[in-house]
């Protein structure tokens, strides 16, 4: 890293000097893009530059080494002397942890916030997409960079990587020589910045840092700039799989492919199995509470609990119950230092930004959601996966997942009334009370970064039209195509905004759920009355989403009007 950083300076150094002999800089026609790549994108790399370079996270010798027939067997063996020992999972975790240790030993963490190692660094990419074969294009610039470059061209685009261990704030000082970097490289005043998942609070730490002078739009897509609950509760220790939830992420999974569609469904035929559940669902309940002393002991708080970049990903709300949960005896001043620091960034956002708006930066956010958090325990919050909608929304008020405002019954009240109408055609997401209401973008049932680059599923297009954003873009900049909230429909993978005022169900557009919907959209489904011609019409009568109207959808609406739960109707 520090080689890094010193080449850079110098090619910087050169760079600005020989433009200088040449020309003023001046604005590019078109200005290039950085991609700020989210957690673990990027590879982590030991003794890098030598003979001896190896990947270590993910580990390059995964298959070769054997690591996957170690575990695969202290598993099995484990399981034999857990038996053996009369039901003691300490026997099993003495097999199995070692195996885990040894896959993370490169990557460890000192509780004080050093590394374990000293000589792992992670990849950079100080050339544009052009200069990389198109396999490593998809891998390196996301779908962003992909249709950035389509969009203008591949020199544009460039792709900031970090290690996702450190603090934030050491990351945001390699991002602000990058860019710097890439401003003299393209003779270009300001560039465009795409922050992705955890690239969000390396980029906010730079704001915080250097303001928005230097960046033309800023787009946070999916992010964790306030953290995640899978954090914050596998920080305080609330693990406890749930299999209802275990059921609803597997469900959210079945979309990604027919393949995963199929597994999906037999996982989840045997995740409701009574039988099933009751004999190996709680098996695995028992395992992890029987192993997590040794969990916490030997691998969050022994390998991982150092590392300042996953501090970052802990909510506020979390965090003073996190010190306390993995340090008892008190944290390290060095790494509270630096963890402290952060999260006082993560506190005081809402001002970073605007201070970076002052600088003449526009902003925009993009996040998903009505899908299952990450099953970790009971909690049921709408997310995209893995950040929960709240968090990356910046303070979205959200219904648990597969619920609703009160149930669809049009009795909801904006949170906070400032005369625009925020609350989304589902009722699952109240935008109102998000840092900046006016300036975040929702797409329903969008996975965690899962933006397509060339199909044309549309997930992709509302972060182009932000990053070309001359002034500050809003929710009602252009209602017609980039409203506040989207569909992004699984069955037929398109994206479609929905620009109206009232509910799912609501058929007859009275604000309210009632027999009369169910009784319209039966007529509607049966051919007996026209289909309205209004696509965000049919999207209200299209109940349960599938992307079609039929006679399932009559029945959601009636289950909803007569107050009757439709979980057993997905």
């Amino acid at each position: 890293m520090k080689a890094f950083k010193k080449v850079l300076s110098i090619t910087l150094a050169l760079m600005l000097a020989g433009l200088a002999l040449l020309v003023p800089v001046a604005a590019a026609t078109d200005v290039p893009l950085v991609v700020v790549q989210g957690f673990a994108a990027v590879p982590l790399v030991k003794n890098a530059g030598t003979d001896q370079e190896v990947a270590v996270f993910p580990p390059e010798n995964l298959g070769t080494d054997g690591m996957i027939a170690d575990l695969t067997t202290a598993v099995l063996t484990g399981f034999i002397e857990y038996g053996a020992k009369g039901a003691d999972w300490a026997a099993f975790g003495k097999r199995v942890l070692p195996i885990v240790e040894n896959m993370l030993d490169d990557i460890a963490y000192n509780t004080d916030g050093t590394p374990v190692n000293d000589n792992v660094t992670h990849e950079t990419y100080d050339e544009p997409m052009s200069a990389y074969s198109e396999e490593e294009q998809k891998t390196i610039f996301t779908a962003f960079g992909l249709k950035y470059a389509k969009q203008y061209n591949s020199d544009l685009v460039y792709a900031f990587g970090y290690d996702w261990r450190e603090s934030p704030i050491d990351c945001a000082e390699d991002l602000n020589d990058f860019i710097k970097y890439v401003k003299a490289r393209t003779g270009s005043s300001k560039v465009n910045v795409v922050a992705i998942s955890q690239g969000s609070a390396v980029t906010l730490a730079y704001l915080s840092a250097f303001g928005g002078s230097d960046i033309n739009n800023l787009v946070f897509a999916s992010p964790a700039w306030q953290g995640t609950s899978l954090a914050g509760d596998a920080f305080t220790g609330n693990i406890n799989p749930d299999i209802y939830a275990y059921e609803n992420f597997l469900v959210g999974m079945s979309d990604g492919s027919a393949t995963t569609h199929i597994m999906a469904v037999i996982l989840s035929s045997f995740a409701t199995n009574e039988e099933f559940t009751e004999e190996y669902f709680f098996f695995l309940q028992d395992a992890v509470k029987g192993m997590k002393p040794q969990i916490y002991e030997e691998i969050i708080v022994g390998m991982l609990a150092g590392m300042p970049g996953l501090w970052c990903l802990v909510p506020a709300d979390y965090y003073d119950a996190a010190k306390a949960f993995l340090f008892p005896e008190g944290v390290d001043a060095n790494l509270l230092a630096k963890i402290d620091a952060y999260n006082e960034i993560q506190r005081n956002a809402k001002a970073v930004v605007e201070e970076a708006e002052a600088d003449g930066m526009k902003f925009g956010i993009v996040c998903g959601y009505n899908r299952q958090i990450a099953p970790i325990n009971e909690s049921l919050n709408t997310s995209d996966m893995v950040v929960d909608t709240k968090y990356a929304s910046g303070g979205a008020t959200c219904a648990p997942y597969l619920s609703a405002f009160d149930d669809w019954n049009g009795s909801y009240t904006q949170a906070k009334k400032d005369g625009h109408y925020h609350v989304s055609w589902d009722y699952k997401v109240d935008a109102s009370t998000c840092m900046f209401p006016e300036q975040t973008w929702f797409i329903k049932n969008l996975q965690h970064v899962g933006y397509g680059a060339y199909e044309t599923d549309g997930t992709c297009d509302i972060v182009m039209w932000l990053l070309s954003m001359d002034d500050q873009h809003t929710v009602f900049t252009d209602k017609e195509n980039y409203p506040q909230f989207s569909l992004y429909n699984t069955y037929k993978r398109f994206t479609k905004g929905i620009n109206v005022d009232t509910s799912l169900g609501d058929v007859d557009h009275d604000y309210l759920i009632t027999t009369k919907d169910a009784r319209a959209a039966l007529k509607i489904a049966a051919g007996l009355v026209e289909m309205p011609e209004d696509e965000d019409k049919q999207i209200i009568i299209d109940a349960n989403e599938d992307g079609e109207i039929s006679t399932d959808d009559a029945r959601f609406i009636l289950c909803w009007a007569a107050g009757i739960p439709t979980d057993e109707l997905y």
